[in-house]
């Protein structure tokens, strides 16, 4: 072969690999971790700050405040799974099926509960429940969350049980 025919050789080949590489860079910059909130417990928290992630858990009952602060809705709830919790803030809509002991998963960062305490204080003092909602009182994170979604009703107990036969097919 000529040196002109090696040389473009490798610098296709170069410019392959550098695009190859650049490619898995940029999406392991974006990726996103999802963990369940047992296992986020147990591996510790301090290495997740910097990372978005998809936090898979229960609503534990009782835990849910919401109210409206400066006309957005505001909400704040306990995730657990199998006696690990970690306190959720969020702000927005909520899914339909959002409620107590719901399965849910949300989407956001881990941060320290200190400048989240203002909002845990104003959703205390506007729910008509009262709740004594320390931001840190669980851990000393918590995940503010951009994204909450509920899982699908039909994987819930009873789901089997509310659907309707029909021996008569309609008409």
């Amino acid at each position: 072969m000529q040196n002109a025919t090696l040389g473009k050789i490798a610098i296709t080949a170069a410019v392959a690999v550098g695009g190859l590489g650049f490619l898995v860079y940029s999406s392991a910059a974006q990726a996103q971790h999802y963990r369940m909130v047992d296992d986020l417990i147990s591996d510790g928290l301090d290495h997740w700050r910097d990372k978005e992630l998809k936090v898979h858990g229960f609503v534990e009952a009782g835990t849910i405040v919401q109210a409206v602060v400066d006309h957005e809705m505001h909400q704040t709830f306990v995730l657990e799974k199998d006696g690990k919790r970690i306190r959720i803030f969020s702000k927005g809509p909520m899914p339909d099926t959002f409620k107590d002991r719901a399965e849910v998963v949300a989407t956001g960062h881990l941060v320290e509960p200190g400048p989240l305490q203002p909002v845990a204080d104003t959703l205390c003092a506007s729910s008509r429940t009262g709740c004594p909602v320390r931001a840190g009182a669980e851990q000393a994170w918590v995940l503010d969350a951009s994204d909450v979604s509920a899982k699908c009703p039909t994987h819930y107990d009873g789901a089997a049980a509310n659907k309707v036969q029909r021996d008569v097919p309609f008409e």
